[in-house]
């Protein structure tokens, strides 16, 4: 494979003069010049880089403007900084929270950011104050059953305090705005159900094998059917309305990849109204409602409007006493 600082450089030097030759890229960093040739192959055939030799230069330049290989080195400092700081950031006691990151694996990364890139890489950090914490043994378990197509037995706490125990095979290990779930088949609900890691008491991995049918696509459709992780085999739609300046906050995001999103003016004030899919636990879709209050409103479904208005109530009646 070819080596992006000299992919790099030859990028540069392109840009920055008009051409660039074999020899020098060779000469710069102390290759063969067939290497440099083999480079120059690899950018027109896998980066589709429009290079064509110039005979007046004595060397090569770009026929059409080209921005494939700046955003590459960008990519791969940005990726190196991704795994590192993030993985650094979060840890299990003295694990990482990724939950295992080879150093091998760092050192692989590197090798495709850029000298020009590497100076910069202390100045980015990662700092999230919404961590849980987990067992690492939760998580060998949960990779062996996946891999292994095996039960586990868990002794989970719910949000509300309850404890079960419950006989599930994992299907899909998911990360989501920074925490850690399984989609599994629960022999006890006899559907699919999520669990979020960090409320797992104890795993036990079981000989028994898998024996639901759940298909890879119906696995897909449960995970990304609805709005956050409150999954559903059964989603509806759902209307909001955000209202400036909360409207400027919202306007760049995606909640759900299906979305809608139609812009408005209400009384002089722009506004943002998102209609997306939510499944049968409206917990987190009013949760995320509210972060922008006043300046929300759900507007349908009927149930979904009433338990907001409802929660709204409940939190008047019950702080109303401080004011």
């Amino acid at each position: 494979m070819a080596n992006i600082s000299r992919i790099f450089f030859i990028d540069e030097r392109i840009r920055s003069r008009g051409f660039v030759t074999r020899k020098e890229v060779s000469d710069k960093f102390e290759v063969h010049i067939d290497t440099i040739k083999r480079d120059i192959e690899y950018m027109k055939m896998f980066l589709n880089a429009p290079l064509k030799y110039s005979a007046s230069h004595g060397g090569y330049v770009y026929a059409t403007p080209f921005e494939t290989v700046f955003s590459a080195a960008e990519d791969a400092a940005l990726y190196y900084i991704f795994v590192h700081r993030i993985t650094d950031s979060f840890r299990l006691g003295k694990a990482p929270y990724v939950p295992v990151i080879s150093k091998d694996i760092l050192t692989k990364i590197m090798s495709y950011v850029p000298e020009e890139y590497e100076k910069i890489l202390d100045n980015v950090t990662y700092d999230s104050s919404d961590q849980d914490v987990m067992d690492l043994k939760d998580f060998r378990n949960i990779l062996r059953a996946i891999k292994n197509q095996k039960c586990l037995e868990i002794e989970y706490c719910n949000a509300t305090g309850e404890k079960s125990c419950r006989i599930v095979e994992p299907l899909e290990l998911m990360n989501y705005l920074g925490k850690w779930y399984i989609i599994t088949y629960c022999h006890k609900r006899k559907k699919l159900a999520v669990f979020l890691i960090s409320r797992i008491i104890s795993s036990t991995l079981k000989d028994d094998n898998f024996i639901n049918s759940v298909t890879g696509k119906e696995i897909k459709e449960y995970a990304e059917g609805s709005f956050g992780m409150f999954k559903s085999s059964n989603s509806e739609l759902a209307t909001i309305r955000i209202y400036e300046p909360s409207y400027h906050y919202v306007k760049n995001q995606i909640w759900h990849k299906n979305q809608i999103v139609i812009e408005g003016e209400e009384n002089e004030k722009k506004y943002l109204e998102i209609t997306l899919p939510v499944g049968e636990r409206y917990n987190e879709i009013i949760a995320r409602v509210m972060a922008y209050a006043p300046d929300s409103e759900i507007l349908s479904p009927v149930l979904l409007r009433e338990k907001w208005i409802d929660t709204i109530k409940t939190m008047w009646e019950k702080y109303a006493n401080y004011l």
